[in-house]
């Protein structure tokens, strides 16, 4: 017994070494190349602004930027009901730098001090709302959720652009940040953020509207990924999955604008199936060595 004892304490000290490590993802609609807007959360006192310039600063000459101001009243119009009040608060306090990137380059995405949302999520939901090929960086003087933070993403690109995205995408792209935003607390950020990009890519580009049939792709992602999400989970992003479904995405924008996001997930796939077949292997070992451990004390 003692020896099978040792074999199941091996076990469990091999299967804590397997780390799951995911490569960052920093991806790269019209805006010039690097013409730039910043949004500034209006309940910023000039202390925690001038802090947040000063990041920005870091990433982007901001010589000629220009700005605008996003209200906690602009980010409830969005997300209000769709998430924990908390989440929402009653203040602006998020920010984001818009800058534009070369023609095909993508979308790309960092953040500082923001905890609830990653990068991942925050461009695959600027590219639901249409948003393409710019540099984002969300930030904030001290940690936030950054579930708000959407608004003034898309209020700076509408400035840069000079374009307006409509009320239909804007509502969809806050629903996708929320949406992961959950799902992140429950099954980690990472594997949510990626959940609810598959699941998008597979249905956008084989136009499907039935419900069942999107549920059977939800699930087999999060299998993919071993995940399994609750019935209100599965439900929440079928009707996430059929708004998306109204705003007639471009396949091959999503597959340009997201491109390292695909390869993000392919990584995590493979990652998965090795973990599989690392712990399998412990496992039969482990089996034939009990089983020959207990013939022999027959």
């Amino acid at each position: 017994m003692r020896k099978i004892f040792i074999c199941v304490m091996v076990f469990a000290l091999l299967t804590s070494a397997w780390i799951y490590r995911e490569k960052a993802v920093n991806t790269g609609a019209d805006v010039k190349t690097g013409q730039a807007v910043i949004s500034l959360g209006k309940d910023l006192t000039e202390a925690q602004k001038n802090q947040v310039l000063t990041y920005f600063g870091s990433k982007s000459n901001l010589a000629n930027v220009r700005y605008v101001t996003v209200s906690n009243q602009e980010e409830r119009k969005y997300l209000q009901g769709k998430i924990d009040e908390s989440l929402i608060g009653t203040r602006a306090i998020s920010c984001a730098l818009v800058t534009g990137a070369d023609k095909g380059q993508g979308i790309g995405v960092q953040t500082h001090n923001i905890n609830g949302v990653t990068p991942f999520m925050y461009a695959n939901a600027a590219n639901t709302a249409g948003i393409e090929d710019v540099q984002i960086n969300v930030a904030a003087p001290f940690e936030v959720s950054g579930t708000a933070a959407l608004t003034g993403i898309i209020k700076a690109f509408e400035l840069a652009s000079g374009n307006k995205i409509n009320e239909t995408a804007k509502e969809t792209a806050n629903q996708e940040v929320a949406e992961s935003s959950k799902l992140g607390q429950k099954i980690g950020q990472d594997k949510a953020g990626k959940i609810i990009y598959e699941v998008k890519k597979q249905v956008v580009e084989k136009k499907i509207t039935d419900p069942e049939e999107i549920r059977r792709i939800i699930i087999q992602v999060s299998a993919d990924l071993n995940v399994k999400l609750s019935d209100d989970d599965i439900n929440r992003i079928v009707a996430l999955m059929q708004n998306i479904n109204k705003l007639n995405i471009n396949i091959t924008k999503l597959d340009q604008q997201l491109d390292k996001l695909q390869k993000g997930i392919q990584d995590v796939r493979n990652q998965s199936d090795q973990a599989k077949s690392f712990i399998q292997r412990i496992i039969d070992f482990i089996r034939s060595l009990i089983q020959g451990l207990m013939g022999a004390a027959a």
